[in-house]
């Protein structure tokens, strides 16, 4: 049986449980160290394609042990957002549902974003928000995308034109799939590095899930990003960093409108002036 181990940063707990939940709950351990500042995140029963696709996606190491294989992983269940949406894990489970709201499937993969995370379900639930305002035709932006779950949701909630992003190529790959497996296309997945970027064109919404280091040193870019009048949802804040993010924004002519704070993670909406 092979085994996958890393050592992270305890304040990401959360994140890597989210990001790595494909591997399930009866395969995935996280151990507390002692200094409580790191975490060891454990992974077993993997296929070989599994701990290399681990490996090469987030570093570690790979070990193989002699013991007896570990149960598959329970289907999530059908997650409700506000009542707008679904999100579920499978098709099967979407024909479940009750059809009179868009169901979005976004299997469990190593791309950031399943909805079960706070920052992603704040985004979710302020998206909706935000889509609800909406008096005309809108076009929205996800920066740092992930899963592609919040560019979907936009193009389920009406949005006219829908473009997503990610410094990482396997989420990009991810994202496509996930507008293909939800017949949520054209839109345009690219891998593209936020602080290196500079946008074209102005957007009616624009999402951007990143860290909060990302969000301060590209805050110029972001803010060009928004149009006057459009709406900036901001998340991947910890707690200890909101009022640095905030100042960050203000200062180029945001005012904030809603402030979503859970457990150690904070989630805001902004206008732009």
């Amino acid at each position: 049986m092979l085994t996958w181990r890393k050592l992270t940063s305890a304040k990401w707990e959360d994140a890597w449980i989210e990001r790595l939940q494909f591997v399930g709950p009866t395969r995935l351990i996280v151990v507390r160290l002692p200094s409580r500042q790191s975490l060891r995140i454990e992974a077993y029963a993997l296929t070989r394609k599994e701990a290399d696709g681990l490996v090469k996606q987030f570093g570690g190491q790979i070990r193989e042990i002699k013991d007896k294989p570990i149960s598959e992983p329970v289907a999530r269940k059908p997650l409700a957002i506000r009542d707008r949406l679904w999100v579920v894990d499978s098709s099967e489970t979407a024909r479940q549902l009750d059809a009179s709201r868009p169901t979005l499937i976004i299997p469990a993969a190593m791309a950031f974003g399943t909805g079960d995370h706070a920052t992603t379900a704040s985004c979710l639930r302020l998206l909706c928000d935000v889509a609800e305002q909406q008096t005309a035709p809108w076009d929205f932006l996800d920066l740092g995308t992930g899963s592609g779950i919040l560019a979907i949701a936009a193009r389920k909630l009406g949005a006219r034109k829908v473009e997503g992003c990610d410094f990482d190529p396997h989420a990009v790959r991810t994202a496509r799939e996930n507008v293909a497996r939800n017949a949520a296309g054209p839109m345009p997945m690219r891998k593209t590095d936020v602080l290196a970027w500079t946008p074209t064109r102005t957007w009616d919404v624009v999402a951007a899930n990143l860290f909060s280091q990302v969000l301060i040193k590209a805050a110029d870019t972001i803010a060009a990003a928004v149009r006057p009048g459009g709406s900036l949802i901001l998340s991947g804040i910890l707690l200890i960093q909101e009022k640095e993010v905030i100042a960050a924004f203000k200062k180029r002519g945001f005012t904030f409108q809603k402030v979503v704070r859970k457990g150690k993670w904070v989630s805001l909406l902004a206008g732009k002036k």
